[in-house]
């Protein structure tokens, strides 16, 4: 598709640029992590498609890292505080029941710009899963769509990803930032303002007050994740239709107009399986339904099974074999697949995962002006959203921020100091703090204090 193609709304709103941070330190999953755990390397590598997970040292958290890709992102675009009007956060590994995270990273960040420089930039917390950091874009959206005073926004994700030791989720933490700095007439993508929606109540993924870890029910929350998204890829796709932004033609599917899909990533092979499921759903019409038929066969229909486990049994190989079919393999290399590269790297960031997605493309420079780039955010409980943005035309030339050449220069830690880390008993960094925010303290009342390291 070309630009001419694609529409924006009257006043441009979108992502003008956007910053990462990781911490220092790393955990191979292949090697010891592996061995402990009396798992095959391979599974964790190539099954799921992790290699290193990312671990927050003794210093930092979700207010310490959001604070970091903050200045991060105010510094590349030398942006002061009195130009942003609002700070959103989407965290869901917030260190106060009550406290928004934003008001500690303000704090942090006026330690550089000077106290009360941030006091007219409102902030707020969104809490919905690996979703709330979208649900931060979708609304600072429509604000800047109504602002008047030229004030820009950022949305903040960060996110300590942290299940039991020895868990089934555990080879899927990570940790790190993603800030989106957004504005009108923004350098890197044009919002469509077109959003597609699914919520139902589920007990996928959950963490009951009071406790530092997530629980997971695993297979039932892999299949929420699809029918959410599938269910807002299917709203997004009836708006769309409807406002002429995408219209296909005989033959035509509404993924022939994506460029780029961008998914949720608890880790990256659920991007695979995400990617599938849109990709057949969408080809059940169109030219391609017949040259799948071919290829596969017909579609399962439940209506034709009088055995429910025989029709979900067929329904399972169909998917395989769907997954490892010329049709879907060609689409997935070619909008899919580079978008889990930093993700390999890191693991899972929660609400960040699908910024880091971004960032992938960003990095391995990708993407190219006029391009549709769509995504299929995901939280567990459960909620989706799926929307659209345009690449525009000085993408190729915003700086790039050497994340690959950042993950390399991090240390590698031992299995037991990673545990020692997880389960809060070690006190003293890993790393000392250098030019960066660092937890200094807890009070008596349970209060965190922050300090800029030098």
């Amino acid at each position: 598709m070309s630009s001419s193609d694609k529409t924006v709304p009257k006043k441009s709103v979108g992502i003008e640029d956007l910053a990462v941070y990781v911490p220092r330190l790393f955990l191979p999953l292949a090697g010891e992590f592996s061995a402990n755990r009396g798992i095959d390397p391979g599974k964790l590598i190539k099954g799921i498609g992790i290699e290193r997970m990312a671990v927050a040292d003794a210093h930092e958290d979700a207010a310490s890292m959001a604070a970091m890709s903050l200045l991060e992102l105010m510094r590349r675009n030398r942006l002061r505080p009195e130009e942003i009007g609002k700070v959103y956060v989407g965290t869901e590994s917030a260190p106060d029941e009550a406290k928004a995270l934003g008001t500690y990273v303000i704090g942090m960040l006026e330690q550089i710009y000077g106290k009360g420089s941030f006091q007219e930039a409102s902030t707020v917390e969104f809490k919905a899963a690996c979703i709330g950091t979208t649900f931060a874009l979708e609304s600072l959206s429509y604000w800047l769509a109504a602002e008047e005073e030229g004030k820009v926004g950022v949305v903040i994700a960060s996110d300590v990803a942290k299940y039991p030791l020895a868990s089934a989720g555990e080879y899927t933490q990570g940790a790190g930032s993603v800030a989106l700095l957004v504005k009108s007439n923004p350098r890197l993508l044009a919002l469509e303002q077109i959003y597609g929606a699914f919520t139902r109540d589920e007990n996928d993924f959950f963490r009951p007050m009071g406790c530092t870890t997530a629980i997971v029910n695993g297979k039932h929350s892999n299949q929420c994740y699809l029918d959410a998204v599938q269910g807002a890829f299917d709203s997004f796709a009836f708006k769309a239709r409807r406002q002429g932004v995408i219209v296909p033609g005989d033959g035509e599917n509404v993924t022939d107009f994506m460029d780029h899909l961008l998914f949720h990533i608890p880790y990256p092979r659920m991007v695979e399986y995400a990617s599938a499921a849109i990709f057949r759903h969408d080809w059940r019409k169109g030219r391609r339904s017949a040259e799948i038929e071919r290829e596969l066969g017909r579609d399962p229909i439940a209506q034709e099974y009088e055995d429910l486990q025989k029709y979900q049994e067929a329904e399972a190989d169909y998917a395989r074999r769907f997954a490892k079919s010329q049709q879907f393999l060609q689409a997935f290399a070619a909008k899919v697949r580079d978008t889990a590269t930093l993700s390999r790297q890191i693991g899972n960031i929660y609400t960040g995962s699908i910024y880091l997605g971004l960032a992938s493309l960003l990095e391995m420079q990708k993407i190219h002006a006029g391009q549709r780039l769509c995504f299929g955010a995901y939280g567990s409980g459960c909620s989706a959203l799926f929307f659209s943005a345009i690449a525009q035309p000085e993408i190729e030339s915003v700086p790039l921020r050497g994340l690959p050449q950042r993950l390399e220069e991090r240390k590698q830690i031992s299995l037991q100091d990673y545990e020692l880390l997880h389960e809060g008993r070690k006190k003293d960094s890993m790393l000392q703090p250098r030019e960066e925010f660092a937890l200094v303290g807890i009070d008596h009342q349970g209060y965190r204090h922050y300090e800029y390291v030098q």
